[in-house]
């Protein structure tokens, strides 16, 4: 066993739970890929070959507009799945782009759907992988629709810094103005705003969220 598919192997077995048959099958049909943070993974409108099983790091989703704007659509973790899963479309809608060191499993994209239909426990994975895409554009869209432009920005923090309270590197300003549908100068305003009143903090690494809590019921 070659050290792709045995780390593959583990993984699905141990921190997925895949059934051991299932994940030495499909771990022998991946290979690895490393990616550094800040690199662009897939770029939008390329025609992509392959799907791609995050293994870990992070990774996001973002559209970009014909005006050079980027609009962040979702973010990746681990045990997310994405590239060429519709056969269909076989251009890419949007780009991804590593946010810290990522490593992937490779597959290429019939081979992939064949190991679906033959592996429940994927195809499960698969199901989650896109609920998850799912329910968090839908987090935005109801967020946009019923959320003050403070609110909105505070929950998109909060969505952002994810379990650990921290969004390493800090956000782009600008980048969360479109991601929010408002201006740099509201969100400026509204982080200094939460920083002297001690509920975020800014180093030269991260944004870090001291008070989460008092943040969450600040989204209205």
């Amino acid at each position: 066993m070659n050290a792709v598919s045995g780390d593959l192997e583990e993984y699905l077995a141990q921190r997925l739970r895949f059934p051991a048959p299932a994940a030495a099958a499909i771990a022998a049909r991946a290979r690895r890929r490393r990616y550094p943070a800040s690199q662009v993974i897939i770029r939008q409108d390329e025609v992509c070959a392959d799907v791609h099983l995050l293994l870990a790091g992070r990774a996001n989703v973002r559209h970009l507009a014909l005006d050079g704007r980027q609009k962040p659509l979702h973010d990746l973790g681990p045990g997310d799945i994405f590239g060429r899963i519709d056969s269909s479309r076989p251009r890419q809608p949007a780009e991804v782009a590593a946010v810290e060191a990522v490593l992937s499993a490779l597959f290429e994209g019939d081979d992939f759907i064949g190991l679906v239909e033959v592996h429940a426990a994927l195809g499960l994975l698969l199901a989650q992988s896109l609920l998850r895409r799912l329910a968090g554009l839908s987090d935005q869209l109801i967020a946009r629709t019923t959320l003050s432009a403070p609110g909105r920005i505070h929950a998109e923090l909060l969505r952002r810094a994810g379990p650990d309270h921290r969004i390493c590197p800090p956000p782009v300003l600008s980048e969360v103005a479109v991601a929010v549908d408002s201006t740099r100068e509201t969100v400026s305003r509204n982080i200094t705003a939460l920083e002297r009143r001690g509920i975020i903090e800014r180093t030269a690494e991260a944004l870090i969220i001291v008070a989460p809590q008092r943040l969450a019921e600040m989204v209205i």
